[in-house]
């Protein structure tokens, strides 16, 4: 049998005192990164050596084969329940789709336990038909973001929460890499967008994006930043994403867009192609933001604001895993919309409970305890000197809280007036293409440009 950290450990007494105490769905909490998949392979085996049967259900194709990966290098047999698998009804153990899952609810083994893969999805329909198709069943939810999307909480669903380490009590351990986190140079006014199911209206962001409200070139922020790393780019949109894969190989830097829509083999295929290194960039917009599990992967890319703090930590956090093959990785996260503003840093003290996330009013300002550098832009906890770049603070600097809002949209403001006469100066449709493609412009626009300025194709300004 395999060796639990004493944390996991904990956490499966805890869990196991609750439902002793009456409990039937308990909700433990664990940061990326904590071995989820491990504490619920442990807790099947145990069930079974009871004789009892686990469903053990996640939401996405990709996490069913990555679980099954999991159980089958611990030596623990399962079945799968999912389109294209055979069924073998004869497993106590099966990984399944919850899509699939709801559809043959009269063909499955009834479970006494049932372990649900990043919890907080748990309050959608689906999840809850399935808790009630087994109301004898005991329920254990595992995630590292105790909330919805939008912030409310799980109460509806557990009766009790078990809290895991800190991502800085796993810095400290070791089973988390430290991090560095840029946001260069700051974040962009999204003041202006809609918010639905807690977070932005996604067609307003990907107009947002279109209209390169985003602040830093992401192939050079790469290149200087990230030389080389693996990196995973989370994007505002399908096109926008598309889009951001053709400039990172247009610069020579292997990249490739994944979407919902990839046809499954093409999918697979670009991610064991992101495994084994032989694409750098892998571009999508919220595709990979739970339980992609690459330790290899060094940064990450965030290039779509969001609202939601679960979606922040979710993809934030995707390069802290620990890689055998490098033991002295520090991932590096490269913020290019501000979500740090938001919603602080990964390893930010945040206190979970079942009642969810206390919202505050959009006038209201977040108050975080970290400073900006204005030579690196890299985030750092208030120090004289920055831990990246080794800039000393002045006095002044030293005495002046975080940057705020009005601080940024002035600097926004100075970009605008900067990319505006790039584009004055324009006089070739060869400058136009190269504003086009840094800023994010749908290809329409350079069209509608040379017609405005009455520059003919390939030729020049008239």
């Amino acid at each position: 049998m395999f060796q639990l950290r004493p944390y996991q450990e904990m956490m499966i007494d805890g869990t196991r005192l609750e439902f002793q105490n009456g409990k039937r769905c308990v909700l433990d909490v664990g940061p990326c990164g904590m071995g989820k998949t491990i504490l619920m392979a442990w807790m099947s085996s145990q069930a079974r050596t009871r004789g009892n049967n686990t469903l053990f259900v996640v939401h996405r194709q990709e996490l069913i084969d990555q679980a099954s990966r999991t159980f089958k290098k611990l030596g623990i047999s399962h079945g799968i329940i999912a389109a294209d698998y055979p069924m073998s009804p004869s497993e106590a153990i099966q990984i399944g789709s919850i899509q699939t899952i709801i559809r043959r609810l009269n063909k499955i083994n009834p479970p006494q336990l049932i372990i649900l893969d990043e919890a907080h999805h748990a309050a959608a329909a689906t999840w809850r038909k399935l808790l009630e198709a087994f109301p004898f069943a005991l329920v254990v939810g595992l995630t590292a973001t105790p909330a919805r999307m939008g912030g409310q909480g799980l109460g509806d669903i557990f009766d009790s929460m078990i809290i895991g380490p800190s991502v800085k009590d796993l810095i400290a351990m070791k089973n988390l890499a430290p991090y560095k986190y840029y946001a260069p140079p700051v974040a962009a006014d999204f003041s202006d967008l809609r918010v639905k199911y807690g977070d932005y209206v996604q067609a307003d962001v990907a107009l947002k994006m279109d209209k390169s409200e985003i602040i830093g070139d992401l192939v050079d922020q790469y290149r200087k930043l990230a030389p080389g790393a693996r990196a995973v780019c989370y994007c505002a949109s399908r096109a926008h994403s598309q889009h951001t894969a053709e400039i990172f190989r247009s610069a020579n830097i292997p990249a490739l867009h994944i979407d919902g829509e990839t046809p499954k083999v093409s999918r697979e295929a670009a991610i064991n192609e992101f495994r084994n290194g032989s694409i750098r960039i892998l571009c999508n917009v919220d595709l990979i933001s739970e339980g992609f599990d690459v330790p290899a992967m060094e940064a990450v890319i965030l290039a779509r604001p969001t609202q939601s703090l679960t979606l922040h930590v979710q993809q934030s956090m995707r390069p802290m895993r620990i890689d055998e093959d490098n033991p002295n990785k520090v991932a590096v996260i490269i913020d290019h919309v501000g979500n740090l503003y938001r919603h602080g840093m990964p390893d930010e003290d945040r206190e979970w409970s079942l009642e969810g996330i206390k919202k505050k009013k959009p006038s209201e300002k977040l108050e975080f305890s970290m400073k900006v550098c204005p030579k690196c832009y890299g985030a750092h906890k208030p120090a004289p000197i920055c831990p990246y770049c080794k800039y000393v603070y002045t006095a002044k600097e030293q005495a002046a809280p975080e940057q705020r809002a009005g601080e940024l949209a002035e600097i926004i403001e100075l970009e605008k007036k900067k990319r505006k006469e790039e584009i004055r100066k324009a006089r070739d449709v060869v400058t136009l293409e190269q504003i086009a493609m840094s800023s994010g412009y749908k290809p329409g626009w350079v069209t509608k440009m040379c017609e405005l300025k009455r520059i003919p194709f390939g030729g020049q300004e008239g």
